[in-house]
């Protein structure tokens, strides 16, 4: 259950990885983003984002995951 935007979903073009998103910080603050799981589906009312659209530390961190 997807309750408040706690969670969304990075496509990076093969899977997607589960983050969690931190509401107390700045939206481009790589603080605000923590890398929870890699998964293969995604739930139906999900936000998803491409992976460019993250910031350069969060993607690194995404990147070493994969």
């Amino acid at each position: 259950m997807l309750k408040h935007k706690k969670y969304l979903y990075v496509d990076t073009g093969k899977y997607f990885i589960k983050v969690r998103v931190l509401k107390n910080r700045d939206e481009n603050s790589p603080d605000s983003y923590i890398v929870v799981s890699k998964n293969i589906k995604k739930p139906r009312n999900a936000l998803v984002k491409k992976l460019e659209d993250l910031p350069i530390e969060v993607r690194d961190k995404i990147s070493k995951l994969a």
